[in-house]
């Protein structure tokens, strides 16, 4: 017998619809700042539109930007030494927290020293318009 429940029409798809789009990512990085508000704000609300499992928080968020800050200027030790960071917050939660690893990645590997301000930037929007779009 086939016990699989059909799933509700009503019941909202938690599969990611945001790609990690690298050449945004890296139009960001090169300090477009109307990409940057854009994407942050697409980012921010593909992380808040999932179910309460796997929604990611304004405090998972909060935790990498507080990384990031305590980084007065670009440190490329530090930063690689986020991403076990990422990936362990990634497999503990799932969801939409594995979607941010999977930016951060992303991110990581094209921030250098002459774009990490606009790095930091970035994750700022994220969580500015995370907050926005009823993040909690």
């Amino acid at each position: 017998m086939n016990y699989q429940r059909a799933q509700s029409p009503s019941r909202q798809d938690t599969k990611s619809t945001v790609m990690i789009d690298e050449t945004r990512v890296k139009k960001v990085l090169n300090g477009d700042m109307a990409e940057m508000n854009s994407y942050a704000e697409e980012l921010a609300v593909h992380y808040v539109r999932a179910n309460e499992k796997e929604r990611l928080t304004t405090s998972q968020i909060r935790n990498f930007l507080d990384e990031i800050q305590k980084m007065k200027d670009y440190d490329s030790n530090k930063l690689q030494l986020l991403r076990p960071k990422l990936a362990y917050a990634a497999g503990r939660h799932k969801g939409r927290v594995k979607d941010f690893r999977d930016l951060m990645e992303v991110a990581i590997k094209n921030t250098r020293k002459e774009n990490f301000e606009y790095f930091k930037y970035f994750i700022e929007a994220i969580v500015a318009y995370h907050r926005l779009h009823g993040g909690k």
